[in-house]
């Protein structure tokens, strides 16, 4: 399988980060790769998350808590985007990374889908992959549209520009959808993570999805969690999460999401231990065979294009 890889699609995770020593999701990050050719050439496509602050604003952020990336604290919707200004993003403290030679500013949506604007003859048409999450788009534990129709505004300034919407959440693929359609904005492509123990119920909400990743976590697949879960102060909670009998990731699973939506993505694959359980799963025939219909997605797109040279 290693041998493939310089033929397999691959997006940045999190902007692809560990291809430099600068922190996740910073201006840092991109500045490194468009300024090597090399690294450019290693990514079709960048994939990133967004939050809004509390003037509803978004921002590039994985997470809803701004302490480990930082030097603030809190929930970034406690926080308008004139303040988070004011803080260094230049930490990744649990993973004991600072960057001491500069101070990096947040960027906003609009400052980041700007750069790959300016930079399109570099980005060429590579995907942007623009991730929301559960908390992302809910206030006080209810759905908020409002947060779509910014969202959808603000993508429709870059009609140029290669946009897929990638959630967790069927309802905020089909949110965003609808207010496209609604207020005849640009129209994102659409891409469903299958993640942690929500196993193919997907499936029903084909209609409105375009395509559809499965998720690999740490050294396991990600498995299909029991079916005994409970509600926890109004939140649904899982218990073992992972069983390694029964996987997301397997060829059958694999040939039904290309049937059905033409290609199937995965997250993330970003060491060779990811690489030999994913191989435990998939045959290297089937892998071939279905190589177009693909896209990986990695922390570091270079490290698995180098290791096909190296296997070679």
């Amino acid at each position: 399988m290693i041998s493939e890889l310089n033929n397999v699609k691959i997006i940045a995770h999190r902007l692809g980060y560990q291809m430099t020593k600068y922190p996740e999701n910073s201006i840092g990050v991109l500045e490194t790769i468009f300024q090597d050719e090399k690294l450019l050439d290693s990514c079709d496509g960048f994939e990133f998350d967004v939050c809004f602050t509390k003037d509803r604003i978004p921002v590039v952020l994985h997470d809803k808590f701004i302490d480990d990336v930082s030097d603030g604290n809190g929930l970034i919707s406690n926080y308008t985007l004139a303040e988070l200004k004011l803080l260094n993003f230049s930490f990744r403290k649990s993973h004991n990374l600072e960057t001491n030679d500069i101070t990096y500013k947040i960027m906003s949506l609009d400052d980041l889908l700007k750069f790959f604007l300016k930079n399109k003859k570099l980005l060429k048409n590579k995907e942007i992959k623009i991730e929301t999450k559960d908390y992302l788009f809910t206030r006080k534990n209810s759905f908020n549209i409002k947060n779509f129709i910014i969202l959808a505004e603000i993508i429709n300034k870059y009609p140029s520009l290669n946009i897929t919407h990638l959630s967790y959440w069927p309802l905020n693929l089909i949110a965003l959808k609808y207010v496209q359609n609604k207020r005849h904005c640009k129209t994102t492509n659409a891409d469903y993570l299958c993640d942690l123990g929500l196993s193919f119920w997907f499936s029903r909400f084909m209609p409105f999805l375009g395509r559809v990743s499965l998720r690999i976590r740490d050294n396991n697949m990600l498995s299909i969690s029991k079916s005994n879960s409970k509600l926890v102060n109004k939140k649904i909670k899982f218990d073992n999460y992972w069983m390694k009998k029964s996987k997301v990731i397997s060829e059958k699973n694999i040939k039904y999401c290309i049937l059905k939506f033409g290609s199937v993505g995965f997250y993330t694959l970003n060491r060779v231990k990811d690489i030999e359980e994913f191989s435990k799963n998939v045959s290297y025939e089937f892998f071939k065979d279905n190589l177009p219909y693909m896209t990986f997605t990695s922390n570091n797109p270079k490290f698995l294009r180098d290791l096909e040279k190296e296997k070679k």
